[in-house]
């Protein structure tokens, strides 16, 4: 699948396509009508989609897809220039990672042929199978190891490990991750055969990987700028908080603990049980980070950009007071014929406050 943008001439983008390992790029290419990958940065799993124009009765019997089979799509650019990627004849490749083919849906006439798939564990007992177990004397990072084991994953750990004297678990091995590392201002993703566990607060604290502009930059035509009336901005007040104070029963001493951080202006309380002081701190400037985060967002539309990734950070260039640093929530690849290769991002601002 080719797909030429009309300006500067020259410039192409294309999707390299692996069925079970095996490239059928050159004989698929005349049928695809539009791709779609969305990358995002936490909790949900990647997916893909490819429409077929099914004209060709092949798509009906020998080449109709088998669910479960694996798909490995690759985003391909040359003489790109846009954001200085694939300049001078260069190609510029980016694997979208691995996909579990997951949902088929035909429709006609015209006859079309949708493939879907999400960035998940063959097993789909990760996502779908309850569990019930008593996890005891362990750690988070642990849990995460057994979890990862269990699904044949890589666990990619970037964030900091708590012990966890007893948790019950009756729910999904999905499901129960991505609550358990919540409680501790830590995000799951699944792709490319990993499971990853990072903490997206510390993440929000790197450099911004890339800038976009309001306007056109007449010293940098390759410059990344947003499609004019693509863009949108919003943010609230009502759920985000100053502060927070964390309830609990000391057992030993029989007495009620009040944990508190931040200021008293909109403060969040919580109550449960916590093995400590530092768990219990631990565990609510968590719950205001993640009550925080998405207060204000962003989105755009900008020519397309494969080197750009969820949960990176991004200069906004322009808008007035909306500009600013942003961390990237989610990014959409979307191809067609007649809208050529175009990338939408929604992105949450990077707010200060560490509730220390």
């Amino acid at each position: 699948m080719v797909l030429t943008a009309v300006r500067p001439k020259g410039r192409e983008a294309a999707i390299r396509l692996e069925y079970e390992k095996t490239d059928i790029t050159d004989r698929i290419e005349n049928d695809v009508e539009s791709f779609h990958y969305t990358d995002v940065a936490a909790s949900q799993s990647d997916s893909m989609s490819i429409t077929i124009n099914a004209r060709d009765s092949k798509w009906k019997n020998a080449w109709m897809p088998e669910k479960g089979v694996k798909l490995y799509p690759t985003i391909v650019v040359k003489n790109w220039g846009i954001g200085g990627i694939g300049n001078y004849n260069r190609d510029y490749s980016a694997e979208c990672g691995a996909f579990v083919l997951d949902d088929l849906d035909f429709s006609g006439a015209p006859d079309k042929l949708t493939m879907g798939g999400v960035a998940k564990p063959n097993d789909s007992s990760f996502s779908e199978r309850n569990r019930t177990f008593t996890w005891k004397k362990t750690s988070v990072k642990k849990i995460a190891e057994a979890i990862a084991g269990r699904y044949k994953l890589e666990l990619k750990f970037e964030g900091d490990d708590h012990d966890i004297d007893a948790k019950e678990q009756d729910a999904t091995d999905s499901a129960f991750l991505q609550d358990l590392c919540k409680e501790y201002g830590l995000v799951i993703k699944v792709y490319a055969s990993k499971l990853w566990v990072y903490d997206r607060e510390k993440y929000k604290e790197k450099a911004a990987a890339w800038t976009v502009y309001e306007e056109a930059q007449p010293l940098n035509p390759n410059a990344l700028c947003i499609e004019p009336g693509s863009f949108k901005w919003n943010t609230k007040l009502t759920g985000t908080y100053t502060g927070g104070v964390y309830t609990y029963t000391n057992k030993k001493k029989k007495i009620n603990i009040n944990v508190k951080v931040g200021t008293e202006e909109r403060q969040l309380k919580l109550t449960s049980k916590v093995n400590s002081e530092a768990d219990a701190k631990a565990k609510l400037v968590a719950a205001i980070k993640n009550a925080n985060h998405g207060a204000t967002t962003i989105s755009f539309t900008i020519p397309g950009y494969p080197a750009g990734a969820s949960a990176q950070c991004i200069n906004l260039v322009g808008y007035g007071k909306m500009a600013g640093k942003y961390f990237i929530d989610e990014m959409e690849h979307v191809f067609s014929p007649s809208g050529g290769y175009k990338t939408q991002v929604k992105a949450s601002k990077v707010e200060k406050g560490d509730f220390t």
